[in-house]
């Protein structure tokens, strides 16, 4: 079904008003603009399936009404850029969610698994990838983009519904608790924060700091006008162009055409706010500059990391996940520094949730020196548990029972 009028929309949202579970998937175009142009919406509710029409349908409310609904389960298969563009029309929270790529990783499919692959592996069906560079915003649509689109909910439907016997099975339906934290928080779909965009700029410590005020400034001016603009910051000013203005911090035009990328048709058309952030950068009072977070690059002992991993490595063959779902080399880097430098770790990733059972606890016990690691039969690394009061070892392929 395709949806082009506000009446076949509000008439079809009325018949899925009721429905516990909703499939959606949206399809957008996104290589030249600020905000994703969004040119289809699927969605499914097992039975009845419809591709939306946002570019005719000019009020889309009966269907964000059922995404608001937090009733209703919504599934996604990768979901962040679909919440991305969903958060920014709905303007508040999106729950719950249930996100089949995140959900494939937890029951051993592999980490971000495509949807493509999940499909093959769950139906036994190959997805026509035909339509995978179509302009969905260009009108009209043919039946065939239109079925292509469809297929993402149809499919996705029985995905879920697969997944969800599969954690049943394997008993891991808890562990999805606290997996779609972030893709239900709508503060991961802000705007970004026009105060800490320096952030995202490569070399920044290399200035002086009036010269570390100015890019501040200027990095704000340009995402403010890539926002007016809705087009990528980078085709206003690229990130090395925004350097060198900052270091040279010209005062007018003929030190703005001396920097190298900065265009003459850009310079026309913003001399004008690049010279006044210039400016407010360099009358900034150096006490209201803002401070970099220091530069904090933790290295464990030798052979701790190493030593850990490998225990996640045993781990994640057990449960028969990738090691990198169960804690990847950067969350175990976390965990040392943390035990290290006798930092609480209540609310540490790795001791929390599913993980905490299945890794965290043995992580702590190896740094503690209650568990260590030696090589069995055949070269198979094991792991065992060390008792210190009674001065002896009791070996075990794995402490997970």
């Amino acid at each position: 079904m395709y949806l082009t009028t506000d009446k076949d929309l509000a008439e079809f949202c009325d018949q899925l008003n009721s429905s516990p579970i909703l499939a959606i998937d949206t399809e957008f175009v996104r290589e030249r603009t600020y905000y994703h142009k969004l040119g289809l919406i699927q969605v499914s509710d097992g039975i009845r399936c419809a591709a939306i029409d946002p570019i005719h349908i000019s009020n889309l409310e009966p269907f964000l009404n059922l995404v608001r609904n937090q009733n209703t389960v919504k599934v996604f298969h990768a979901a962040r850029q679909d919440l991305e563009i969903l958060h920014r029309l709905c303007g508040g929270t999106i729950q719950p969610i249930f996100d089949t790529q995140i959900a494939a990783s937890v029951v051993g499919w592999g980490a971000q698994i495509s949807f493509a692959k999940i499909v093959n592996k769950v139906l036994g069906k190959k997805i026509d990838k035909s339509e995978t560079y179509t302009d969905w915003c260009r009108r009209p649509l043919s039946e065939r983009q239109i079925e292509y689109a469809l297929d993402d909910v149809r499919l996705l439907f029985p995905v879920y519904e697969n997944l969800k016997k599969v954690l049943k099975s394997l008993n891991r339906e808890e562990w999805l608790q606290g997996e779609f934290i972030q893709l239900e928080d709508p503060d991961n779909f802000k705007a970004p924060n026009l105060e800490k965009l320096y952030m995202r700029i490569k070399n920044i410590r290399t200035l002086a700091p009036k010269n570390f005020a100015i890019i501040c400034e200027l990095a704000k001016w340009r995402e403010k006008e890539a926002q007016f603009r809705d087009c990528l910051a980078k085709n206003i000013v690229r990130d090395e162009s925004l350097l060198e203005l900052a270091r040279k911090a010209p005062i007018d035009s003929e030190g703005l055409s001396r920097i190298r990328g900065l265009h003459n048709n850009e310079i026309t058309r913003s001399k004008k706010n690049i010279l006044a952030a210039i400016q407010r950068g360099l009358n900034l009072p150096l006490d209201q500059i803002p401070k970099l977070p220091e530069l904090e690059i933790y290295k464990a002992p030798p052979g701790i990391e190493e030593m850990l991993s490998a225990h996640v490595q045993i781990c994640a063959e057990k449960l028969k996940i990738e090691p990198s779902v169960l804690a990847g080399r950067k969350k175990v880097n976390d965990f040392v520094k943390c035990f290290d430098q006798k930092q609480s770790l209540e609310n540490h990733p790795l001791f929390c949730g599913w993980r905490k059972q299945a890794i965290g606890n043995q992580l702590y016990l190896a740094l503690t020196g209650e568990m260590a690691l030696a090589i069995g039969e055949k070269g198979k690394l094991i792991s065992f548990s060390v008792d210190s009061k009674l001065n002896k070892s009791t070996r075990e392929d794995s402490l997970l029972k």
